[in-house]
């Protein structure tokens, strides 16, 4: 037997349909659990306009219980033979009497329990109160009452449909009956849908033009785009992100090609493509040759073509794209350089000033990152790279809110069409990659270094007015930075001293706000570890990261060590080498209060001369290539297990004792410098 329960509703924004569904079958799934009923598997569904599960093999009864509670020990339950009033609670709790006590009796003592047994229900009579909780249960960002109802959801509740087996379940929610009819999609199906058994749910929905899986509508919004919009050689431009938010759009899709004038293809592309992607939710075309045409792809929620949509969806786009080529005009009459002025009238954060301050700390950065990576014939690039990156947000196109995901891209096109170095140029758009995981890094140094200044400046900010990151919220998306500080890095090979870079923001932004934190320096500093070792754990295990992370301060030398570890890793050799390391630290953690200085004179055996003359050896290596140290310690490893296998450590005689530790502290002093086990 199987039961289906769907949710219909006034649509939901797109945003809320997939964790609509999510929530519904987990919280079905949780109390369905708590109330010992047994089921198979449950299956979800989602349209905008509804959600729903349908639990399969869904048990007829209840599971029995046999619950034992055990109370407190007898010496609390009882006294003088008599029980105590913590007895005579916990027996009310159970709501059973003194003659059902039971003393049992564990490894801590002996207690009173309570044995009860409980029969289940009937699965009809418990199910409409697990109902009940789960509609309660289910959560939104934002919700709202209606009518006269006390109820908030995140849309008005319109129907139920409440089918088990083939029985309608009585249930009622805030007036709202459930019963075994839904709703097709509006005006092309019928209000009123008999589903007889909860297995033809879907059959009966798509018969009335509503595709309740959210992958089959996804894969027929493809199959209508291919068929009726690509099949004289155009191409749809399919933005997954968009693709996502359509298909929660639609219940039924019908993909439609429309056109604009093509005056509109003089503007930038990415122009044009936002304007029909972010405000008008339609796919852009392009023809055969990859290049962006006049036309675009609306995608309609019915069964069937309309040349009145298309008309309508034709007018709506002409005003739009007419207001992006007015803003972009206007902002090439004027001087782009001359925005950077207007910085000092835009906050970027109370305690932290205007954009034109950060600005101005970003190229003080940026001067530090030039010397500090030897850049001088960059230099003028990548100041004037810094100091024009955020002239685009007082533009025409970007401040008139129309075209904000364009920041950075518009920058460098003013900046290119004004006669800026290419580098320059291209440098605006890539200080803000990468913006997302995946997307690309920059090419050019100007970009890097000022990219790396803008983040940086944001990072030492938060921190010193009090905004850090919690485990719940991070509005100004500081782990974001830190990693794209971390990727770019890693991408350019820019070996600096990340904590010298933390140092020097630091004193650059203390020097011109108040700090209103303490510990801003350390805390950074443990904040970019953590990012460091999330970032390599892509590429190297943590137990490798956590063996160099410490000791090595350079993002780059960093990854040059693991890379050499990694390499290594996999051998028989190094896992042995690792558990010898391990022994060698746990005897001299054992006696760390152990201060005796290293005596050559007291060495009784060869394997010590050995151990002793190849930690000198590796002393020397120090200041040497790290694979060259790895490769002589791996090496000659043996050297360290001869002496394991030949000397006692723990000898009674307390000279030889405590000078073979100390030679064991050499070695380790000598291999923490390079290696932290």
């Amino acid at each position: 037997m199987d039961f289906l329960f769907e949710i219909g509703l006034e649509e939901l924004p797109s945003r809320y349909v997939d964790e609509t569904e999510a929530n519904l079958k987990r919280i079905m799934t949780e109390e369905l659990t708590n109330e010992r009923i047994s089921f198979s598997d449950i299956e979800s569904f989602s349209t905008p306009r509804r959600v729903a599960v349908i639990v399969k093999d869904i048990a007829e009864k209840q599971q029995d219980l046999d619950k034992k509670s055990t109370g407190p020990s007898i010496d609390i339950a009882y006294k003088d033979g008599k029980l105590t009033k913590a007895g005579e609670g916990f027996i009310k709790s159970q709501n059973a009497s003194e003659s059902d006590v039971k003393i049992v009796e564990n490894e801590k003592g002996k207690y009173i329990s309570i044995e009860t047994f409980i029969a289940g229900k009937a699965t009809e009579e418990v199910l409409p109160q697990i109902l009940d909780t789960v509609i309660r249960k289910i959560e939104f960002e934002k919700s709202m009452k209606w009518s006269d109802r006390t109820f908030r959801f995140a849309r008005p509740i319109k129907w139920f449909v409440t089918l088990l087996g083939d029985k309608v379940l009585p249930f009622e929610f805030e007036g709202i009956k459930g019963s075994n009819r839904t709703r097709g999609m509006r005006y092309f199906a019928s209000q009123d849908a008999e589903i007889p058994v909860p297995a033809e749910y879907e059959a009966v929905l798509e018969k009335n033009f509503v595709i309740a899986k959210k992958d089959k509508r996804k894969e027929e919004i493809l199959r209508s785009i291919k068929e009726n919009c690509e099949n004289d050689g155009d191409a749809a431009l399919v933005n997954n992100y968009l693709l996502e938010e359509v298909t929660n759009l639609v219940e039924y899709p019908y993909a439609i090609k429309g056109e604009y004038n093509k005056d509109y293809l003089l503007l930038p592309e990415d122009i044009t493509t936002i304007t029909m992607e972010t405000h008008q939710r339609y796919f852009p075309v392009k023809d055969k040759d990859g290049k962006l045409t006049n036309k675009f792809i609306l995608i309609r929620n019915a069964p069937e073509y309309s040349e009145t949509v298309k008309k309508g969806n034709e007018k709506v786009i002409e005003p739009r794209l007419a207001d992006a080529k007015f803003f972009f005009d206007e902002d090439l009459k004027g001087k782009f350089s001359d925005n950077v002025e207007k910085l000092k009238d835009v906050t970027f954060q109370k305690d932290m000033g205007s954009i034109y301050d950060k600005v101005e700390r970003s190229k003080k950065i940026a001067e530090y990152l030039v010397e500090e990576l030897n850049l001088q014939g960059k230099k003028e690039n990548i100041i004037r790279t810094v100091e024009l990156a955020k002239a685009d947000l007082v533009s025409n196109v970007i401040a008139e809110k129309e075209f904000t995901k364009l920041q950075g891209f518009m920058g460098s096109i003013y900046a290119e069409k004004q006669g800026e170095n290419k580098d320059v140029a291209t440098g605006i758009f890539e200080h803000y990659l990468p913006r997302y995981q995946g997307d690309t890094l920059p090419v050019t140094i100007e970009g890097a270094i000022a990219g790396i200044a803008d983040k940086i400046d944001t990072v030492t900010g938060c921190f010193s007015v009090g905004l850090k990151p919690t485990s719940s919220k991070d509005p100004y998306a500081l782990r974001r930075a830190v990693q794209g500080i971390i990727y770019v890095t890693l991408n350019s090979k820019l070996n600096f001293n990340y904590k010298k870079l933390i140092e020097k923001s630091y004193d650059i932004f203390s020097a011109d706000k108040k700090v209103l934190s303490g510990n801003v320096v350390q805390d950074i500093t443990e904040f970019f570890k953590q990012r460091i070792a999330n970032v390599l754990s892509e590429k190297y295990s943590k137990e490798l990261i956590s063996y160099e992370i410490d000791l090595e301060n350079s993002i780059i030398k960093l990854n040059e060590r693991l890379e050499v570890l990694s390499e290594l890793s996999n051998t028989e050799h190094f896992k042995t080498l690792i558990n010898l390391l391990k022994r060698v630290k746990n005897i001299v953690k054992e006696e760390k209060d152990n201060n005796t200085l290293l005596d050559e004179s007291l060495f009784e055996k060869e394997e010590e001369r050995e151990l002793y003359n190849f930690s000198n050896e590796l002393e020397r290596l120090e200041n040497k290539e790290f694979s060259i140290y790895i490769n002589t310690l791996l090496e000659k490893s043996d050297v360290i297990n001869e002496y394991f296998d030949n000397v006692i450590i723990n000898t009674e005689n307390s000279k030889i004792k405590n000078n073979r530790v100390a030679l064991l502290k050499k070695i380790e002093n000598s291999i923490e410098k390079i290696m932290i086990i």
